[in-house]
């Protein structure tokens, strides 16, 4: 973890001003990850080198401009699992952005929800094609005499070759192009998070906290804006609705 603090937290450095936003947004899905995984140890990592104000500040400010998926969805997993810490245990600077911490979760969230909501309708009003009509114009694959090759595999055995000869990993790593055609391939990833739901981690964490420490986070809650207030109830609606469909054994979860 140290390591790939190093590395995230340089890159982050050097793009914290660049006009284009994606490398930053996959430096947040890393760092959303280590929180996820073990929110103590990643606030340690990130305190131990005096930058935690600063990475949240910048992470919360970049949620109006995150488009990927992947960026949403560990941006809402990152932030949220520092609340599955007691608020006592958190630094001082990092415990007062409670509130800022929900209400850009909450934010996102209902993005993602209304997203996933307008492509369901969108797929629900898509004329399907007529069986047969591609029959004329169907792929029969690649000609004996064609090159097969694939842009991705060339760049990865490119950079393998550089390493190869030579090169520094973590200079490798601190390279330029962690953007390039990162959004194309975004949809490509697979990992154990797939299996969260953004909506359910954001209700069962707020609801646990709330339950934890009771006059915490009625402070909180007195200082949310009242369009926080209101997604929090919206997407609670929504979570316990989807349990409630699921069935007792889910809605027993909440």
């Amino acid at each position: 973890l140290p390591i790939v603090n190093d590395i995230s937290l340089a890159k982050l450095g050097q793009q914290v001003n660049a006009d284009k936003p994606t490398t930053r947004h996959v430096i947040f899905q890393v760092l959303g990850s280590a929180l996820y995984y073990n929110p103590e140890l990643e606030l340690r990592e990130l305190e131990k080198r005096g930058v935690t104000q600063q990475v949240f500040g910048q992470w919360i400010q970049e949620i109006d401009a995150m488009e990927g998926w992947l960026s949403q969805k560990m941006t809402v997993l990152g932030l949220l699992s520092v609340l599955r810490l007691p608020a006592a245990s958190l630094p001082q600077h990092l415990a007062s952005m409670i509130p800022n911490i929900i209400s850009a979760a909450v934010k996102l969230a209902a993005k993602m929800k209304e997203d996933a909501e307008k492509g369901q309708k969108e797929d629900d009003a898509a004329i399907e094609p007529e069986a047969g009509d591609d029959d004329d114009d169907a792929w029969g694959g690649f000609g004996e005499d064609e090159d097969v090759t694939n842009p991705n595999d060339e760049a990865y055995m490119s950079a393998l070759n550089k390493l190869s000869a030579g090169g520094d990993v973590s200079q490798f790593l601190l390279g330029d192009g962690w953007d390039d055609d990162f959004d194309d391939l975004e949809d490509d990833f697979h990992s154990p998070i797939d299996d969260v739901e953004e909506l359910h981690f954001l209700n069962d964490v707020l609801k646990e906290a709330y339950r934890r420490e009771p006059e915490v986070y009625n402070q909180v809650q007195a200082a949310l804006p009242a369009e926080t207030v209101e997604g929090c109830r919206v997407l609670f609606a929504a979570v316990d609705a989807q349990r409630g469909q699921a069935g007792p054994a889910s809605a027993a979860l909440s």
